[in-house]
């Protein structure tokens, strides 16, 4: 009774179209777009829209798509949504491989970087793992499920991220947290061993991304959210190395005698030389980029570039 009086809440509050999604192929082969319900890719080496496959027996997706991803070095992508579905598809033929039935709304998704996982978070605070193998090409069930792999959050997951080396998988909730926890070699068998928080944040963190260079391999952890800040973490200790008010950079942050209006971050990109770090935020119609100095563990603002982003993605060559 209370999770559909909490779902229908939710439905109720949103009412308007998703924003849209992009999400650039590694290698810049192709560019993928979700604007509500609708996924649509682009081949950029043959300049001509692509044709999605789908034996599932079902339509693509019936409802808003709220997380689109890459992984495995561009062999798979996945959507995910509002109507319960996780969509796995094979980038070579963009065939639909394996759709999977969450068990409510899913938030956020990522894949491994093997290949051989893809878990999914929904509104409730569940993380869900499934396994892909050999076979996959073929379709499977509509009725193949998830299983728990992180649970107990009791808030919004609002994003899902595998670290460089992929040995931790990080989530990111509406409650301020920043959970770094152990991807285990078993996963379908649970998560149990958490390797840190990060915690500083004092709104819902919006958005997780790692920055790394060729002298830190492992990378470290940055972090938007809606108290108009982006964070640079060792995500390995927990440790904030440091803040960048990028809502008050940006002069967005208004303040009266009662209350401080600060706009969200509403996602973050870095170049994949970990140099620059591109800031989408609430109110803004352009991009902050930012310097990182991952020597002295350091953030600041560079520019201000006018344009309007909900959603960002970097390519190979570290364009954003």
């Amino acid at each position: 009774m209370e999770e559909s009086f909490v779902e229908e809440t939710e439905n109720n509050k949103e009412t308007e179209v998703a924003p849209a999604l992009i999400a650039v192929h590694p290698t810049e082969k192709s560019v993928a777009v979700a604007v509500g319900s609708e996924l649509r890719v682009f081949d950029l080496h043959g300049d001509c829209s692509v044709s999605l496959v789908d034996d599932s027996g079902r339509s693509f997706h019936t409802d808003s798509i709220k997380a689109i991803r890459f992984g495995a070095k561009g062999r798979l992508f996945a959507s995910a949504g509002d109507d319960k579905l996780v969509k796995i598809w094979t980038t070579d033929s963009w065939h639909c491989i394996r759709t999977v039935c969450s068990e409510k709304r899913v938030s956020a998704v990522a894949i491994s970087h093997d290949g051989l996982f893809v878990c999914f978070a929904d509104k409730f605070g569940v993380v869900w793992v499934v396994g892909l193998d050999d076979n996959s090409e073929n379709q499977s069930s509509i009725n193949t499920k998830g299983a728990p792999i992180l649970a107990h959050y009791c808030s919004i997951i609002t994003s899902l991220e595998f670290s460089p080396d992929g040995q931790f998988i990080v989530s990111a909730d509406r409650d301020f947290k920043i959970r770094v926890t152990l991807f285990p070699k078993k996963p379908l068998n649970g998560a149990h061993e958490i390797q840190s928080f990060c915690l500083g944040h004092t709104e819902f963190v919006s958005c997780l991304a790692f920055v790394c260079s060729s002298d830190y391999p492992n990378g470290f952890l940055l972090s938007g959210s809606g108290d108009s800040t982006v964070r640079l973490w060792d995500f390995t200790s927990g440790s904030l190395l440091d803040t960048c008010e990028v809502g008050a950079e940006a002069g967005l942050v208004e303040s009266d005698r009662e209350e401080v209006c600060q706009p969200a971050v509403t996602d973050i990109c870095a170049s994949s030389d970990g140099s620059l770090v591109a800031v989408a935020i609430q109110s803004l119609h352009g991009v902050m980029l930012l310097s990182c100095d991952l020597s002295m563990g350091r953030l600041s603002v560079v520019k201000v570039s006018m344009s309007i982003s909900t959603n960002m993605d970097k390519c190979s060559e570290g364009k954003i």
